[in-house]
């Protein structure tokens, strides 16, 4: 043996492994197990302070509360929440994933309870659909914490909130002011975001719009007929004029010849304009419509307020404390994919951009992430977005809805994430995932078979046999069932990576002690 090598602890990396330790060890079976409540409650890294967050934790819900049974609901469903108990929290530094089912409480349970909690060195972003979150939190975090508070609400969905804490994010504005390494890359990004893909099995009509939609933004950021108007209404007005003649050129349209004529971003706006205008036929038809049809939500009135203007910088997500909310109806998000999508991933792109980091991480809540579609940059940068200063905590209602925007890469997101919250599903394909990443857990099973005479008189057979086996921790079936929206415990599921399932309460921030007097109740 070397020298300094230590006999006794040489093989200690392996002692503690159930199997496999050397050919002729014979191991245990597979027998995963839930945590202890004990030990959850003995963890001092789990303990959370609401008053006092100063790790920025994530609040996740309690251990050891009262169950109260409150009076039926008007649907005849009995209302149930949790009073006391232990707070736990993780203040892990990597992304958050919750599957909550429909109407299963994530808003009540988690997003609202974590937007009154997170202190207010902490930036967030959140995708607000409806307002609600805004409507019961932007006051607290403004007005007590002394956050600086941004609303993104073209429909006005927080009435008031808009118009005391409205702001607009004008692109354009930021593509001029970008620097020659980051303008062409930023001017595909508002290609990138505007285009929805929508087929993805067929990306050249996106791809050749993602191309023209950059030109455009180029050019309405550096032609001198632009200035004073560098916005994305001229981009949407421009491209509705793509076909329109040149009365000096007959054979040529005056947009084209315009862009044609720029020598701007190192020649990159004339190749966009020859890409497209070189194309005939039905092929040019066809990229012409799809690009038009994705620039539609443009032409809505209010939607001009939050695209024109002084613009929120979101560097200062990173480089100050800020709460940004954005906000859209139920009913407009698909159509306003365009709007959602721009606006997030440019601001990913900030905390890439801006290397001065002030206080925590960033989290940035994605409620209804499905709706984003794909966004190339998360897809390309979800490992590093951590190590910039931002964490994601992507909320889903089932894992159908991320495999459909990421078919093949879905795992890397649930891989770069330090936690998987789930309840209230019911779908197979999440439930089944989760089973399976539960494990196995030995079971004791019994069997009956009828003896013969003889075996009973001479044996003493009794036909009942004993068997170890092992079984699924918890099944499908089992999973939706005590992991409902109204599972009569209120408990949650907890995945954390290096540690076994764990099993909390979960808390409403309207009944629970620890966020009275913390949310906007004129909203509750």
């Amino acid at each position: 043996m070397d020298e300094g090598q230590n006999a006794d602890g040489l093989f200690d990396i392996l002692n503690d492994l159930p199997r496999g330790q050397h050919a002729e060890f014979v191991g245990r079976p597979p027998n995963a197990h839930f945590e202890s409540p004990e030990n959850l409650l003995a963890t001092e890294s789990l303990r959370f302070d609401s008053m006092q967050n100063h790790a920025s934790k994530i609040f996740l819900g309690t251990l050891g509360g009262n169950l109260v049974t409150g009076p039926r609901l008007a649907d005849g469903r009995i209302s149930r929440w949790v009073e006391g108990g232990v707070p736990l929290g993780v203040g892990d530094d990597r992304h958050q994933i919750t599957f909550a089912g429909t109407r299963a409480g994530k808003g009540r349970s988690a997003l609202v309870t974590n937007m009154v909690t997170l202190p207010a060195q902490t930036s967030v972003f959140c995708i607000d659909p409806k307002g609600d979150l805004c409507k019961l939190t932007a006051r607290y975090r403004a007005e007590v914490l002394g956050q600086r508070t941004v609303v993104l609400d073209p429909f006005e969905c927080t009435g008031d909130l808009a118009k005391k804490y409205g702001a607009s994010f004008c692109v354009i504005k930021k593509l001029v002011t970008s620097d020659r390494k980051t303008f062409v890359p930023n001017a595909k990004l508002i290609g990138d975001s505007l285009i929805v893909n929508d087929n993805p099995y067929d990306q050249h009509w996106t791809d050749t719009a993602k191309q023209i939609v950059a030109g455009l933004a180029a050019h309405v950021a550096t032609h001198v007929n632009y200035e004073g108007k560098r916005d994305l209404v001229t981009l949407w007005q421009l491209a509705n004029e793509l076909t329109t003649p040149d009365p000096d050129d007959s054979s040529r349209y005056w947009l084209e010849t315009e862009m044609l004529a720029s020598d701007a971003a190192d020649g990159m706006v004339r190749a966009s304009a020859r890409q497209f205008y070189d194309r005939t036929g039905g092929e040019f038809s066809s990229v012409l419509s799809n690009t038009r049809k994705h620039l539609d939500w443009i032409s809505i009135g209010c939607v001009h307020d939050v695209l024109r203007g002084d613009s929120i910088d979101f560097r200062d997500l990173k480089r100050d404390s800020v709460c940004v909310y954005l906000t859209l109806p139920a009913m407009r998000k698909d159509a306003l994919r365009g709007w959602l999508r721009l606006v997030v991933q440019f601001a990913l792109a900030a905390f890439e951009e801006e290397s001065v980091s002030n206080g925590p991480q960033t989290v940035m809540l994605l409620d209804e992430f499905h709706v984003l579609g794909k966004l190339s940059v998360l897809e390309s940068a979800i490992a590093q977005l951590a190590g910039l200063g931002l964490k994601l905590w992507i909320v889903l209602q089932d894992l159908s809805q991320l495999k459909k925007s990421y078919e093949k890469n879905f795992e890397t997101f649930i891989a770069n994430a330090g936690l998987l919250q789930v309840f209230g599903c019911a779908d197979n394909t999440t439930l089944e995932y989760i089973s399976k990443r539960l494990g196995q857990s030995v079971t004791l099973t019994r069997s009956t078979n009828s003896p013969t005479f003889e075996q009973a008189t001479k044996q003493a057979a009794s036909g009942e046999s004993w068997s170890l086996a092992s079984h699924p921790l918890l099944d499908v079936e089992e999973l939706s069932r005590y992991f409902a929206r109204d599972d009569k415990k209120l408990r949650q599921l907890i995945l954390r990576p290096g540690y076994r399932p764990a099993i909390l309460q979960r808390a409403f921030y309207d009944k629970h002690e620890l966020f009275a007097g913390r949310f906007d109740e004129t909203f509750s």
